[in-house]
């Protein structure tokens, strides 16, 4: 069986673009094989800045043949009242390669019609891949595409070369101007010229670039970046941390070689961040720290270029981060020579958003907006004050000379700003981490301050933008309204924070400026918003999702308390007593489920031993579950619920008709059922929500 080897040969195509884009075009492949009956072994992707490899072990060599049945006419027009065959009859058997006495008749609701029983014989496999890479390439999506009129064709960067292998043949097609063939290209300035590869072997291939200069696998490439990274840092005592910058180097070059490089100490006056942002996000450096942890004026390159190239490669890199480390202490120095307070001022200026005025009135609300969460969480008068001012502060550095040139720096540059006018510590901290978290790994603030304010910042966030009519629409999400959910959803749980989001939400919108069409709903469409967050954050935890629903139907006015309930029932649902609760709480619902009376049980109804008994139970153990859950105790709410009214419910649907026609002892059953039901689901989780099956 024929192994498969595609490889699309291209301009350098950006670092971010090259593994989404690679899975994709493996998976489409996939999904179109399939469809043409072609199974498949091994599927492996490699890529370099250059080319996307797609590899596929044993393919077979055509596809199955397959026999299916294809409609004619009725019967009444392919045979006539002697059920002899008419014209047309014989016309559609010999339109199908078959005699007519092999016609098949078949009713159908619209009648017997004919039916031919056609075999399809398999297309090679070859012909087939010739047929669906071509489509296949087109649909490759990218996050933005070039395209090429002559040929109404895009993709990330114009493709150069395109080699396509089924064993040792050539599958031949064209695609974007491009015919394939069996040459691929080594590295564009130690081996530039072509490569011919004879056979889909994977080894074979990747051995051909190895001597181009070429490592193809992206695995491979990485770990040989990594140890010659590793090995610098050896030598000062320091380890590499900066994983999600190796991957992005690992994709920017074909053939690594590291570099070890200086600049001038007094550079490192700037703040460590701002230096590190020169070296890592403009320049793909890697900093270099001492065994204590301390930035030291070093960094490590990674070049395409092997060590004869080292010096020169070295001088480069060294010239163009002093030029960058050079403007960053000139824009410190400037920005130094006014205190961080001064430049509050000119964010009246600036238009956070034009529904929604200026960063200055941003700063106005997220002031109040974080004294009311700081009063809600029970801080210290001290706090408060200190939120007050971090509040003040917070967007300061947005006017700043070096956060306009580093605005990923933006409330970093604040606090060593403010730490350098003598701020309180915690206010100087705080105004970094109302940003946290930055993304899903991101730390948590860890002050007390920070993590009001950040707080508050994504509650006004939340809260303005829905009113302005800015809610996320697809993966639409400008103002990152997902990330800023997910963050305060982790603020309060990791910090076992109680916080009404309900008093929350209507603070926010008290704060709002007038005359935003959304307003009016905004607490709702916010609600609703933060409950399709946390049905993913916790299902992205590894929570199963029937469970998530059930907790979220109570209400989450509270984050840290649903967490606490979902913990408790996924540990549960592992045990055996998991169906019997489920049970219990599902058949009280589905009973009671259109039942809408108000009112108490009355005992003088209560005519069967089991119903008595039932009563008895909820009345003996109602108080003690409801105090439970006010302690937020919940497996030991469960696993008292279970024991309380798992047998007896049994008993009770075994030997008690529910639905009698009496209406005042239907009603009253109906009663008693509700209460029991309404006493776990109302506070708990609504288990009908739950598949046993899947467990």
């Amino acid at each position: 069986m024929p192994d498969f080897l595609l490889e699309i040969g291209t301009e350098e195509i950006p670092a971010g673009y090259l593994e989404p884009a690679a899975s994709a075009l493996a998976e489409t492949v996939c999904e179109s094989l399939a469809g043409e009956r072609l199974d498949r072994g091994e599927t492996r992707t490699l890529y370099t800045p250059r080319r996307m490899t797609l590899f596929l072990a044993d393919l077979p060599d055509a596809q199955d043949d397959f026999s299916e049945l294809v409609q004619g006419p009725s019967k009444r027009i392919a045979y006539d009242a002697s059920d002899k065959p008419t014209k047309a009859g014989e016309g559609f058997a010999r339109a199908h390669g078959v005699t007519v006495d092999e016609l098949i008749l078949q009713d159908t609701r619209n009648g017997p019609y004919v039916f031919a029983r056609k075999t399809v014989k398999g297309s090679p496999t070859r012909d087939v891949l010739a047929q669906i890479i071509p489509q296949v390439i087109a649909r490759v999506p990218f996050p933005k595409s070039m395209h090429w009129k002559e040929v109404t064709f895009s993709f990330a960067r114009p493709i150069r070369s395109i080699l396509a292998l089924l064993g040792d043949e050539v599958v031949p097609f064209e695609c974007a101007g491009v015919a394939s063939g069996r040459v691929t290209y080594g590295h564009p300035f130690l081996a530039p010229g072509p490569v011919e590869i004879k056979h889909a072997d994977l080894d074979e291939y990747r051995d051909a670039l190895r001597r181009a200069f070429v490592i193809v696998d992206v695995d491979e490439r990485r770990e040989m970046t990594k140890e010659q990274i590793e090995k610098l840092l050896a030598a000062h005592d320091a380890s590499l941390t900066e994983l999600d910058l190796l991957d992005e180097v690992t994709d920017l070059v074909e053939y690594p070689h590291t570099v070890e490089g200086s600049f001038p100490e007094h550079y490192l006056e700037v703040p460590g961040e701002v230096v590190q942002a020169a070296m890592m996000e403009h320049q793909r450096y890697f900093p270099v720290r001492d065994a204590s942890g301390k930035l030291v004026n070093r960094f490590i390159a990674v070049s395409n270029r092997p060590e004869e190239y080292a010096d020169a490669i070295r001088q480069g890199n060294e010239r163009v981060l002093n030029a960058r480390l050079s403007d960053a202490q000139f824009f410190w120095r400037e920005d130094r020579k006014s205190p961080l307070e001064s430049f509050c001022e000119q964010l009246a200026g600036v238009t956070f958003q034009e529904k929604l005025g200026s960063y200055a009135d941003r700063v106005k609300r997220i002031s109040e907006l974080g004294r009311f969460i700081a009063g809600e969480l029970d801080c210290s008068a001290g706090v408060v004050k200190k939120v007050a001012r971090a509040a003040q502060l917070c967007k300061a550095d947005l006017v700043t000379e070096m956060v306009g040139e580093f605005p990923s720096l933006q409330g970093i540059v604040g606090r060593e700003y403010a730490k350098a006018d003598g701020e309180d510590a915690e206010v100087a901290e705080a105004v970094a981490e109302h940003y946290q978290p930055r993304s899903v790994r991101d730390e948590l603030p860890k002050t007390t301050v920070g993590t009001v304010l950040a707080l508050a910042d994504k509650f006004d966030m939340l809260t303005a933008c829905f009113a302005a009519g800015l809610a996320p629409t697809g993966n639409q999400d400008p103002y990152a309204l997902r990330r800023q959910t997910v963050g305060i959803i982790r603020i309060l749980i990791s910090g076992e924070l109680v916080l009404s989001l309900g008093r929350v939400l209507a603070k926010a919108k008290e704060l709002l400026p007038t005359g935003l069409d959304g307003a009016q709903t905004v607490e709702d469409d916010v609600t609703a918003f933060v409950q399709d967050r946390l049905y993913y954050y916790f299902l992205d935890a590894g929570h199963p999702h029937d469970i998530i629903r059930a907790v979220l139907k109570p209400g989450f006015d509270d984050l840290l308390d649903l967490s606490r309930r979902l913990e408790s029932l996924t540990q549960l649902s592992g045990t055996h007593d998991w169906h019997k609760l489920v049970t219990a709480v599902e058949r009280t619902h589905n009973i009671t489920r259109d039942f809408t009376a108000t009112g108490d049980v009355n005992e003088t109804l209560l005519t069967e031993p089991e119903e008595k008994k039932l009563h008895e139970l909820y009345v003996q153990r109602r108080d003690r579950i409801t105090r439970l859950i006010d302690e937020h105790q919940y497996p030991e709410v469960c696993n008292l619920y279970e024991a309380t009214f798992a047998v007896p419910l049994h008993v009770f649907f075994e030997k008690v008709f529910v639905n009698v026609e009496d209406d005042a002892i239907r009603t009253n059953r109906l009663t008693l059922l509700k209460r029991i039901n309404k006493l776990f689901a109302d506070r708990v989780a609504d288990l009908s929500q739950i598949l046993i099956e899947d467990r």
